[in-house]
């Protein structure tokens, strides 16, 4: 071989750009089982610089893919990717949707609010309204008057305390709070062992 021969192989060399064999494939939107089959099949060439490694130039990819350059290989399969992972996406929502639906389907109604008994024994959580206002020495006409009028919020109905007594008119822990309030500056006014009642809570 001639020294221009030898000459333009270096050049050669030197200015021709490989690629490994994933590389190669992720270019052309392939396996890498596809590339290693084409080298097998000598329609690919390429290179083993070292003994378990395999260089395949760009201008031979060029070849084995026609009509497109690496950079149009690499693009393709790119956007080939983004279509694939649109479309798991599109399938993962619409899977969603669809646990979400027989989610909702199989919820039992069920009232957004527990309902009050208006009968029946007095609630635990609930004091006459003649007991309370005694009990802090507040008259019962004064206390009704004030329930009429809107400033205490009273819960109605029809109950029997455990004496038998039947009750009409209560506090839950809401009204004795603005019970506490309405009346705590009054001068007969007496407090009981449970004042204020949560006033201070939110004060």
């Amino acid at each position: 071989m001639s020294r221009h021969v030898q000459a333009r192989a270096r050049r050669n060399a030197v200015t021709t750009e490989y690629v490994n064999i994933v590389e190669a494939a992720r270019r052309c939107g392939v396996s890498d089982k596809t590339i290693r089959r084409a080298i097998h099949k000598g329609t690919l060439p390429a290179r083993f610089p070292q003994l378990n490694r395999c260089e395949i130039a760009l201008s031979d990819l060029e070849q084995f893919m026609p009509g497109q350059t690496p950079g149009h290989v690499q693009a393709a399969a790119i956007e080939s990717r983004i279509a694939a992972l649109e479309r798991r996406v599109q399938a993962l929502e619409q899977l969603v949707h669809h646990l979400l639906s027989r989610r909702e389907a199989a919820k039992p109604d069920r009232p957004s609010r527990r309902v009050e008994r208006l009968t029946g024994p007095l609630p635990k959580q609930f004091v006459p309204l003649l007991t309370f206002a005694e009990r802090h020495n507040v008259a019962e006409l004064k206390v009704q008057t004030h329930v009429e009028m809107g400033l205490l919020p009273v819960k109605r109905g029809e109950w029997t305390d455990a004496e038998g007594t039947v009750v009409m008119l209560a506090f839950d822990a809401k009204g004795r709070k603005a019970f506490y309030q309405l009346y705590r500056d009054l001068p007969h006014f007496t407090r009981c062992s449970q004042c204020p009642h949560g006033y201070l809570d939110t004060v």
